[in-house]
C-alpha cells in the first residue's frame, strides 16, 4: 500500500487563517469589554439612582399661572316677574 501526501495551500493561506482567527479573538474580547463596561455604568447609574434624593429628580411642578390682568365686567339682573322656564337654555339643548 503506498500513501502518498500532498500539500495544500503554503504561507499565504496559513496567514490568512491566522489572520481570521486573530480578528475573531479581538471581536470577542472588544464584545466583553463592551458588555462589562455597559454593566459597570447600569450599576453605577442605579447606585446614584439610589443615593440621590427623589426630590431632586423630580422637578416640581410649577404653579399655576394666575389670570392675565383683565377685568370681566357682568351685570347683576333680578327679574321683575315671574322666571318663564321655557326661555332657560339646558346643556345640551338648542336656543329656540
Amino acid at each position: 500500500m503506498l500513501i502518498t501526501y500532498r500539500r495544500t495551500g503554503g504561507v499565504l493561506s496559513l496567514l490568512i487563517v491566522g489572520a481570521v482567527l486573530v480578528a475573531t479573538a479581538l471581536t470577542i474580547a472588544v464584545g466583553a469589554v463592551m458588555l462589562f463596561v455597559g454593566a459597570a455604568i447600569g450599576a453605577v447609574v442605579l447606585l446614584m439612582r439610589s443615593a440621590v434624593p427623589r426630590s431632586w429628580r423630580r422637578r416640581p411642578v410649577p404653579p399655576a399661572t394666575p389670570w392675565p390682568q383683565e377685568t370681566i365686567e357682568a351685570t347683576v339682573v333680578s327679574p321683575s316677574g315671574p322666571v318663564d322656564d321655557t326661555d332657560l337654555v339646558r346643556p345640551g339643548q338648542r336656543h329656540k
